[in-house]
């Protein structure tokens, strides 16, 4: 039986904005440099979690493609990496939390297509 992850490398359908991404994950690793601003690091990284928990549920109880592409599972997965990424925040670990926000990029990188694809 194949994992989750070998589905996903195989049906990389997904689209994202992923220069989106990289810059909102940018602006979040910068803004944990200063501790007065870790409440709006979390606030950005929730808001996130928020939007993602949406799309699960839409897929799950919209329609079937939840199902037949895994999007919940994967969805399931950023969500992990993002919550872990606000617990090492709140437990003033910043050094996990950039890990924790590189590997939600990478992750993006590896099975997402581009929304807007560069044809210039």
């Amino acid at each position: 039986m194949e994992s989750i992850e070998e589905r996903l490398i195989e049906k990389k359908m997904f689209m994202i904005d992923k220069e989106g991404v990289r810059k909102d994950i940018r602006a979040i690793k910068e803004k944990l440099t200063s501790p007065s601003k870790k409440m709006e690091c979390i606030a950005a990284i929730e808001k996130t979690i928020d939007t993602k928990e949406s799309h699960i549920w839409r897929a799950d109880a919209g329609s079937c493609i939840g199902n037949v592409c895994n999007i919940s599972s994967q969805i399931e997965i950023e969500i992990g990496i993002l919550r872990d990424a606000v617990g090492a925040i709140k437990e003033g670990d910043n050094k996990r939390a950039v890990a924790s926000l590189e590997n939600y990029v990478a992750f993006i990188e590896k099975y997402y297509d581009d929304e807007l694809p560069a044809y210039c």
